[in-house]
């Protein structure tokens, strides 16, 4: 565990150490000294607890006895402690003057990994974790986030699935409620950030991702808990991209919209050539003048029908009669 009391206050194993991975030797010896005095509680059952702070694996509180202890008895890789860490030097290093809590509890129960109180009227949680969550947890966290003004920010491990175009269901849900996804590399000292962008072209589903790794160490957040560095920058070269791409298709759409009009009015308009010359050779057979013919329907047409020979007039009103 990496909270415990002492001398009336919460500590926190993760201050022990510089962003270097350095012990403060002189914290670790003072507190060395409480733990032998029994002055170190357990924030969850009160009972006495010791620091275990060596050179391989990352410090943390443990229990003298063997005792059931929901918070002490509870297993973490060295990846999560790291990783946690990682983050809560992180918050630290932007945000000075704020409280900082680690496994903090929320007024529903739940726990997130780090709490960080930016001011009066708006906090960040830290919700890091190496597996997919299930998503009846996943909503009651988040919804009680969005109600409750806390500005979530959800890290995954660093081997979750992260290099396909189409994010998996649980991806889908933190890159809605954050705007990216994150990724932690506690081993490398590096945070992935990524955000997948889908779109349609016509009857076609197609997917872009943005995608870039910074040294966690180079970071910092905002108070919306958007990390600021050129990754917002990258992400609009991709939207960009995609705007042009859907440009460049409604331009052929509507150049080919354009050919298929002028072939249907080709079309039409040889189909008018090719029904006037079946006329003109029906009047040429029974001895007319198709010239004449014209003339002698507009003048049918204006009135002037006495004018017509009969011939031609019975002609005429022998076709319009089909």
């Amino acid at each position: 565990m990496e909270n415990c009391y002492y001398k009336g206050k919460a500590f926190c194993t993760f201050d022990l150490k510089d962003e270097n991975g350095l012990y403060y030797e002189d914290i670790v010896l003072e507190w060395k000294q409480a733990a032998a005095e029994r002055m170190l509680t357990c924030m969850e059952c009160g009972a006495y607890v010791y620091l275990a702070a060596g050179p391989i694996k990352e410090p943390y509180f443990a229990h003298y006895d063997l005792e059931y202890c929901d918070y002490g008895n509870g297993q973490e890789s060295e990846e999560l402690k790291k990783g946690k860490r990682l983050l809560y030097q992180l918050l630290k290093r932007s945000f000075p003057d704020s409280m900082i809590q680690a496994r903090y509890r929320l007024d529903n129960g739940m726990y997130s990994t780090l709490h960080c109180l930016v001011d009066n009227n708006q906090a960040l949680a830290v919700d890091y974790r190496l597996q997919n969550n299930s998503l009846e947890k996943f909503r009651l966290r988040d919804t009680f986030y969005q109600t409750s003004n806390i500005k979530p920010l959800y890290i995954l491990g660093i081997r979750q699935k992260k290099d396909t175009k189409q994010i998996d269901w649980f991806q889908s849900l933190l890159q809605n409620s954050l705007g990216y996804l994150a990724f932690l590399d506690s081993k490398k000292e590096c945070l992935t950030l990524k955000k997948s962008f889908g779109y349609r072209i016509g009857k076609d589903r197609k997917f872009l991702y943005c995608i870039k790794t910074y040294p966690i160490k180079e970071l910092k957040l905002d108070a919306e808990g958007q990390m600021i560095c050129d990754f917002t920058e990258e992400c609009n070269k991709i939207e960009v991209q995609i705007k042009e791409e859907k440009l460049r298709y409604q331009i052929r759409q509507q150049r080919l919209s354009e050919l298929e009009e002028d072939r249907l009015k080709l079309e039409a308009k040889e189909q008018q050539r090719l029904e006037a010359y079946r006329k003109d050779q029906q009047i040429m057979q029974v001895g007319l003048n198709p010239a004449l013919y014209e003339k002698c329907i507009r003048m049918i047409e204006e009135g002037n029908s006495h004018l017509v020979s009969k011939k031609y007039y019975d002609a005429i009103r022998s076709n319009q009669g089909r």
